[in-house]
């Protein structure tokens, strides 16, 4: 066979049909493609270069033509304005007719040089309409808010007026009704000037006593006199004290005979005698206010708008009506605890019994052992020994015990 000559285009030996040869020729084709387009590319990068040049270009000359243009028109302006001047004493001298043709020539051409200036302008002021169309539209809101802020200021002080007319009203009513309470009061007083002697602490009061304190009063409408606390503060003033302690210094451990004619000093602990109590409200409608002072401070009371007692031949009966408020809560007319309620109720003492327990005598037993209107026993009962080991149920279930006391006091107001 004859021998194959192999080898490639640089040696200058080869084989048409030899692998090498074709792979060859296979790279050169490529190297050739990859050129073309390498050579597409760069002159794509230069033409985009070129036209990223242009338009950079193009900016700088268009700014540079708007300076021009803005310095034109003010020097075109300038030169119009002169030769407006300049036309204007030209007419005024005959001889010069020629020179302001030529003049007004170049202000015409002037004017057609400014056409474009003139139309910028329009366009400036257009959008100075439009701005100045924006700027009146944000007046007219901040008016619109400012309007809306006033009628809600003017509605608050309208408001304000009407409580001011509104409370002048109620200070009219009030001074009304004062002057009403004061003329009442002046034609009582005046009637009861007229009358008898001061018979209790609300004739003080009509008097124009308005100080709490000790106070002589003659209940039995003759030269007796009897010395007692009157309050002249408390539900409108007036009040006769017929019960009152503020210390342990005086025992309510007492007789019958001592409860009837009263016992104790009203600077400090007293009460103020059954005879006494029963004259003041025979015969007339009267109101019972208690109460009782904690340790803590604390002042609790009840008001009962009916009370009175009998006399000493019905055993001082306790008569006692609704309805009853406070703070207290009832503890004497409707307890819930037909045992213990205390209206109708005779009074006992511990050498007197009275009382509707069968197991014994109430105001006798160590847990009470003071004289009281009992039933079977109390759920009230502010008679109570001083000692807190002792004192049981001062006001139950409000006050249950008397260590927490610091203070009593009942009061009776006549109607």
């Amino acid at each position: 066979m004859p021998q194959v000559r192999t080898g490639s285009l640089l040696t200058g030996t080869y084989d048409p049909n030899s692998t090498a040869l074709i792979n060859e020729r296979r790279d050169i084709k490529e190297i050739d493609v990859l050129r073309q387009i390498i050579n597409q590319e760069t002159l794509i990068r230069l033409a985009v270069l070129k036209d990223v040049k242009t338009v950079v270009d193009d900016i700088s000359y268009l700014r540079r033509s708007v300076a021009s243009t803005e310095t034109m028109s003010s020097s075109l302006q300038q030169a119009l304005n002169t030769l407006k001047r300049q036309v204007d004493s030209l007419r005024q001298d005959k001889t010069g007719a020629q020179k302001a043709e030529i003049l007004q020539r170049q202000v015409d051409t002037l004017r057609r040089e400014n056409k474009v200036l003139a139309e910028r302008i329009e366009n400036l002021e257009r959008q100075i309409e439009i701005n100045k169309s924006n700027a009146l539209q944000q007046s007219v809101e901040t008016l619109t808010t400012q309007v809306n802020s006033l009628s809600r200021e003017q509605r608050r002080e309208n408001k304000n007026i009407a409580l001011n007319c509104e409370n002048k009203i109620q200070e009219t009513e009030q001074k009304f009704n004062r002057n009403i309470a004061e003329l009442i009061n002046n034609i009582t007083l005046q009637t009861v000037k007229k009358g008898s002697k001061i018979k209790d602490c609300k004739d003080h009061y009509l008097h124009g006593q308005t100080q709490s304190g000790v106070f002589e009063i003659h209940p039995f409408h003759n030269e007796i006199q009897v010395s007692l606390y009157c309050d002249m503060e408390t539900e409108g003033g007036g009040w006769t004290a017929i019960q009152k302690r503020v210390s342990g210094s005086e025992s309510f451990y007492k007789t019958w005979e001592e409860y009837k004619n009263g016992f104790g000093t009203p600077n400090d602990s007293y009460w103020i005698g059954n005879d006494v109590i029963h004259q003041l409200t025979k015969g007339s409608n009267s109101s019972l206010y208690v109460s009782i002072t904690l340790r803590n401070g604390t002042t609790l009371y009840e008001l009962y708008h009916q009370f009175s007692i009998s006399d000493e031949t019905d055993n001082y009966k306790l008569f006692l009506g609704g309805p009853a408020t406070g703070t207290l809560g009832d503890s004497m007319l409707d307890t819930g605890d037909s045992a213990r309620d205390l209206s109708a109720m005779s009074f006992s003492t511990p050498n007197r019994d009275n009382d509707r327990w069968d197991g014994g005598n109430c105001a006798a037993v160590i847990i009470m052992r003071a004289a009281w209107c009992y039933n079977a026993c109390h759920y009230a009962f502010l008679n109570g020994r001083w000692n807190p080991a002792h004192w049981w149920g001062p006001w139950y279930p409000t006050v249950r015990r008397g260590k927490t006391v610091r203070g009593t006091l009942m009061m009776i107001k006549r109607h």
